[in-house]
């Protein structure tokens, strides 16, 4: 006992090792609070998020022109996983279509995607009315009815400019981002549209009225109807009450458009963009269609769907006519533009699609305004209906699920005759007679997945 105080005594006579001494044992301590700290704060972090919904930030991008992209302050924070897209096209503003809008309302979607032909009237007024409530979620295509093409019927360039400044668009043609999916806007009004023919006399006239015009904007130049269609193999696909007239003469616009440019640059852009899963394209005249009222667009399918092929297009969504059909995923034949080169890799379902090779095209025009009658239906449409509804989409990361939703409308049916199919009368209800049942309103009329698994 004696010997272990002489010799803590000694230790205390040298402070300088006492210091040293009292520093690590202090430092060890600290470290240890510090360790403890650290690890601590991210587990009691975790546990609150695990409560909390996870926000998924979306980002609207315009791309308005080639050079500069233009980003518009519509930054979003959305509180759930999936995007939901509703599609239709073909409005009006009568009841029907004024149930359908309500109907639309209710789904609650992110996107709202009007397909063109929105209000058949001289004015946007209506339309402005009755999607007051969606209005900040709708994008739009441009269809005949907003252009000078339904001259006689209230088109006009002034109501499509107004469609266009109320949506904040520089272009009739455009694209933006919503979270991992692309949107590219086409409007088919600036392409050769095979529902337009020009009777030959007119042409003449008009060719000697603005000679010097013609001269100096060559934009544009005259071929017949009979040419185009023995040039593509087409004339066999469409039924004869279309052919009034084969040797009318039609303005034949050039590839190489604006329009196709930005196409072309859009998705090349898009391809190389990792964080895009998803690429949408909408607009008004189908590539693909039953026929009905109106004929498929040949021509302006050989101009894009090839490059809908190259940078790999998911959806197609159009309008114009007033039905409901989707077909499988169809990639373009070059040696023949009339049979698509269909996946033949699918399922026998027909509704479930893994990594698909190509596009699914849908006509999505029953938005109101009335409904046609199917002549025909090609091998590579798996889906039709003439119920008045919407198309709605729901994408979770790399799966994508869409349905047809009919919003349950009772129509006397018309019956129609050769001659009113010969003047270009296709519809088929009553519409004054459509009652809605409001009980069960809605019903899935279609129903498809598409995953892209690695």
């Amino acid at each position: 006992m004696l010997l272990l105080e002489f010799k803590w005594c000694e230790f205390l006579k040298h402070p300088f090792i006492f210091s040293i001494l009292l520093f690590l044992i202090c430092f060890q301590t600290l470290t240890f609070q510090d360790v403890f700290s650290t690890y601590y704060k991210p587990f009691a972090s975790t546990a609150g998020n695990s409560l909390t919904t996870n926000n998924v930030k979306k980002n609207f991008v315009n791309i308005n022109d080639d050079n500069n992209d233009t980003f518009v302050n519509q930054n979003q924070t959305i509180n759930e996983q999936k995007i939901k897209i509703v599609a239709v096209g073909d409005f009006g503003c009568r009841p029907v279509a004024q149930n359908n809008i309500k109907q639309i309302e209710l789904q609650k979607p992110d996107l709202f995607l009007a397909l063109g032909d929105l209000t058949y009237e001289p004015t946007a007024d209506c339309w402005y009315d009755i999607t007051k409530e969606l209005d900040s979620k709708t994008k739009i295509a441009i269809g005949n009815h907003e252009d000078e093409e339904e001259k006689l019927k209230g088109g006009s360039k002034e109501l499509k400019d107004s469609l266009l400044k109320h949506y904040d668009l520089q272009n009739s043609y455009y694209s933006f981002d919503y979270g991992n999916v692309h949107f590219l806007v086409l409007d088919t009004q600036l392409e050769f549209s095979l529902n337009i023919f020009k009777p030959e006399e007119e042409e003449e006239n008009d060719k000697n009225k603005d000679e010097e015009s013609n001269k100096l904007d060559e934009k544009h130049y005259a071929t017949t109807l009979k040419a185009i269609f023995d040039k593509h193999h087409i004339k066999g696909e469409i039924n004869p009450s279309y052919l009034l007239n084969d040797e009318m003469i039609v303005e034949d616009i050039p590839l190489h458009t604006e329009q196709y440019q930005f196409v072309v640059n859009d998705l090349k852009k898009t391809n190389n963009n990792s964080s895009i899963d998803w690429i949408i394209v909408m607009f008004h005249k189908p590539f693909y269609s039953s026929l009905s009222s109106h004929i498929q667009e040949y021509i302006m399918r050989e101009k894009y769907q090839p490059v809908f092929d190259k940078y790999g297009v998911d959806m197609v969504l159009q309008g114009h006519n007033h039905i409901y059909d989707r077909t499988l995923p169809l990639q373009f034949n070059p040696d023949n533009i009339s049979k698509p080169i269909v996946d033949e890799s699918i399922n026998t379902t027909k509704n479930k699609f893994f990594n698909p090779e190509g596009s699914i095209f849908s006509v999505i025009g029953l938005g109101g305004r009335s409904s046609h009658i199917f002549l025909n239906q090609p091998d590579y449409i798996v889906k039709q209906h003439n119920g008045f509804g919407f198309l709605s989409i729901e994408i979770n990361g790399k799966e994508l699920d869409a349905k047809y939703y009919d919003i349950g409308y009772n129509c006397k049916e018309q019956q129609l005759k050769e001659k009113d199919l010969k003047e270009g009368d296709f519809i088929i209800y009553e519409m004054s007679s459509c009652k809605n049942n409001k009980k069960d309103p809605l019903k899935i009329i279609d129903h498809y997945s598409i995953s892209k698994v690695s």
